[in-house]
C-alpha cells in the first residue's frame, strides 16, 4: 500500500512545523509544506497528494476558500481535506461542512487527535455537518426559497450573532436586494467578501446592487472582481457573462476588453481575442500591456514578425518592460517555439 502524502498549509511557520513533526512522529514521511493557500493550490495541480491539512485563517486566501476551489475541481472532490483553527463556531462548522470538509482539527495540536482524524478518513468522507447547525441553516434557505424574506432574515441574523459567516452575509444581502434595500445589501455583500475574498457570487451580487443605486464605477469594480475569480477557477462561461454585463454598464472600459482578450486567448479563439484587444487599444493606445498581449497572440499564431512589432511598441512605451524585452530577445535568437 502506497504511504500517504500530506500537504500542510499555514502562514505560521511554527504551526506548520508542529503539524509536520506530529505527522513524522506518526510515521508519515511524504510531507509537503506551503505558506499560502494560492501556492498550495498550485502544488495540488502538479503533485499527486493524498491529504490536505490547512489553517483556516490566512491573510492572502483562507483555508476555507482553498477548500471551495479544491472541491470545485472534480479531480479533487474526494481528496481528504482538514481545516485547523483555535475555535470553531457553529456557523464555521456549517460553512465548512457545506464546502465539503473532511474534518476539523482544533488548535493547539494533539498527537492523538491528529492520529484519530487520519484514521477516520474513510468514515469521514461524505459525513454531514452536525444536525442542529444544518437544520438552522437549511431552515433559513427553505424560507428564502419560499420568499419568506422576513423569516429567513431572522434566521440568518441569528446565525450571524453566533459567528460571522460569508455565506450567511451573502444570503442577507440577497434578501435586502429583493427588498430593494440596496445600501444594506451592499454592506452585507461587502462583509461576505471580507470574510471570503474569493466569494465570486458575493462580488457579482454587490456589483448589481451598485448598478441599482446608480454607482457604475463601483458596479464595474465588483463585477470585474467576480469575473477574475471565476476565471481563476476555470469557470470561463460565468466570467464571460459578467464581463459582457460590465460592457453594458461602461462600453469604454479597457480592463474588460483586456480581460476578455485573455479569456478568449485561453480558449484558443484567437480571432475573438484579437478583436477585444484591439478595442482596448482604441481606448488606450499607449497601454504597453495591451500591445504585449497582442504580441503573445501572434506568437501563438506562429507569426513572430507581427509579434515583434507589438512587443517593440510595448517596450518603447515602457522601457523597463522585462517580459517584452525577453520575448523580443527570444525572437531574435529564433527561440519562438519555446515561448
Amino acid at each position: 500500500m502506497k504511504p500517504m502524502s500530506f500537504l500542510i498549509v499555514d502562514d505560521n511557520s511554527i504551526a506548520l512545523r508542529e503539524v509536520a513533526d506530529i505527522l513524522k512522529y506518526l510515521g508519515y514521511k511524504d510531507l509537503h509544506e506551503s505558506g499560502t493557500a494560492s501556492e498550495a493550490w498550485a502544488m495540488l495541480r502538479i503533485k499527486e497528494l493524498d491529504c490536505v491539512i490547512s489553517a483556516w485563517d490566512m491573510p492572502e486566501m483562507t483555508g476555507l476558500a482553498l477548500l471551495k476551489i479544491v472541491r470545485n475541481d472534480e479531480r479533487f472532490d474526494q481528496l481528504p481535506f482538514f481545516l485547523t483553527d483555535s475555535a470553531f463556531t457553529q456557523v464555521k462548522v456549517v460553512e465548512a461542512g457545506r464546502a465539503g470538509i473532511t474534518g476539523l482539527i482544533l488548535k493547539p495540536y494533539d498527537i492523538e487527535t491528529i492520529k484519530g482524524k487520519i484514521e477516520s478518513i474513510p468514515e469521514a468522507m461524505g459525513a454531514g455537518v452536525p444536525s442542529e447547525a444544518e437544520i438552522t441553516l437549511d431552515e433559513g434557505m427553505r424560507l428564502l426559497e419560499a420568499e419568506d424574506h422576513e423569516g429567513a432574515l431572522k434566521v440568518f441574523e441569528k446565525l450571524v450573532s453566533e459567528g460571522e459567516s460569508a455565506e450567511v452575509y451573502y444570503n442577507i444581502g440577497y434578501i435586502k436586494s429583493a427588498q430593494q434595500q440596496y445600501q444594506e445589501a451592499i454592506e452585507a455583500f461587502r462583509k461576505a467578501t471580507q470574510l471570503d475574498r474569493l466569494f465570486a457570487k458575493a462580488y457579482e451580487a454587490m456589483g448589481r446592487a451598485y448598478k441599482a443605486v446608480g454607482q457604475p464605477k463601483q458596479a464595474e469594480e465588483s463585477l470585474h472582481k467576480a469575473a477574475e475569480i471565476y476565471m481563476s477557477s476555470e469557470r470561463d462561461e460565468n466570467a464571460e457573462e459578467i464581463l459582457n454585463e460590465i460592457l453594458e454598464v461602461n462600453p469604454d472600459t479597457v480592463n474588460v476588453y483586456n480581460t476578455l482578450g485573455v479569456l478568449y486567448r485561453k480558449k484558443g479563439d484567437y480571432a475573438t481575442s484579437l478583436k477585444h484587444y484591439e478595442k482596448a487599444l482604441k481606448i488606450h493606445p499607449k497601454e504597453p500591456n495591451i500591445h504585449y498581449n497582442i504580441g503573445r497572440i501572434y506568437i501563438d499564431l506562429k507569426n513572430p514578425e507581427k509579434a515583434r512589432s507589438y512587443f517593440s511598441i510595448a517596450l518603447r512605451l515602457a522601457p523597463g518592460f522585462k517580459d517584452a524585452r525577453q520575448v523580443l530577445n527570444a525572437i531574435d535568437l529564433g527561440f519562438t517555439s519555446e515561448l
